[in-house]
């Protein structure tokens, strides 16, 4: 998703793989990528180049417009509020309810800069948006925890990526350390002890690795503790991400839930976070019933988010245990 407004960052979300991305640019310089307005009966001389506001005022309006559309879906529903997430479960079925929870939340939200895939392919890798304005960074010299000053200003000019879901995997991690001089990388997992080996010696110094998991609450009395989002950006004296990916099996509705509360509670009108990636997983009806993951949907799009990009995993949906095949039933 993306939000509408440019507050010297420019904010999005996605959602993708199950997960959402969400962008945040620090400055109000603006890529040069022409977009084309081709609309029947404007002649080729009188096309115009938009740049990125239009494209985002754009966007805005082809957002607003999949709104109204999924309020005409799920009002026709005779179950509203409580759709089914797969409501189709013959070709019968079909023919009536030609679509699934996805299909409620269309990526509608234009990322106004440069998308790129970083990390492996299949799992693992994300979509980035605005990586070019990410690499223009120049790399940060100073180093952090001389006081909470410095680190504020050690922040402002670096680029504040988190990452929550490690397990063994860092190609993501790695590949962004590599081409943004200005990255620092904080990983969270706790089921495993380090980041992956995919991050060179070279960028260690760029990282912190913490044994916890993310959280509705902070229980560090646990082994290994837990957090909320909240807690630790306090910890490492951050007021903004510009990067939030997370793939925590579950529990990314209630750890964002606590974060909301924390911003609305703080009077925050936006998340303070660029750009969120997110693995979504459907596996206990009490917590993703349609109902409830409308509510949470609309409450990020309320505070500032859009969805930018969807990608399915369809290895992770058609692979059950013992399972070799997905083309098999």
């Amino acid at each position: 998703m993306i939000t509408r407004t440019l507050q010297g960052r420019t904010l999005g979300f996605i959602l993708a793989l199950v997960f959402f991305i969400a962008i945040l640019s620090r400055n109000t310089s603006l890529l040069p990528v022409p977009y084309i307005d081709s609309r029947t009966g404007v002649s080729r001389t009188a096309r115009k180049l938009l740049n990125a506001r239009e494209r985002m005022a754009r966007s805005e309006s082809a957002w607003e417009s999949s709104v109204k559309l999924r309020q005409q879906m799920a009002s026709a529903h005779p179950s509203n509020p409580q759709i089914p997430l797969f409501p189709a479960q013959t070709l019968d079925d079909f023919g009536r309810y030609p679509y699934t929870l996805w299909d409620f939340y269309p990526a509608t939200y234009t990322c106004p800069h440069d998308f790129q895939r970083v990390g492996r392919l299949g799992d693992g890798g994300k979509w980035v948006c605005g990586m070019s304005l990410y690499e223009a960074r120049p790399a940060v010299t100073i180093s952090p925890g001389v006081s909470k000053e410095l680190d504020a200003k050690i922040a402002a000019e670096s680029t504040i990526i988190y990452s929550f879901g490690i397990n063994g995997e860092s190609s993501f991690e790695a590949e962004m350390l590599s081409r943004i001089p200005s990255a620092q990388m904080f990983g969270y997992d706790f089921s495993v002890d380090a980041f992956g080996p995919q991050i060179p010696a070279a960028h260690r110094p760029r990282t912190k690795f913490g044994k916890v998991g993310l959280g509705a609450k902070d229980e560090p009395s646990k082994a290994p503790p837990f957090y909320t989002l909240s807690t630790l950006m306090a910890q490492n004296n951050h007021t903004y991400i510009d990067i939030l990916k997370i793939d925590i099996e579950g529990a990314e509705y209630e750890a964002l839930d606590a974060f909301m509360d924390s911003c609305d509670k703080a009077n925050m009108g936006v998340l303070p976070i660029g750009q969120v990636m997110i693995e979504l997983h459907l596996t206990n009806d009490q917590k993703t019933n349609f109902a409830r993951f409308r509510v949470w949907w609309e409450r990020l799009e309320k505070m500032g988010m859009r969805p930018a990009w969807l990608e399915v995993n369809l290895m992770a949906v058609t692979l059950g245990k013992g399972k070799t095949d997905p083309r098999s039933y």
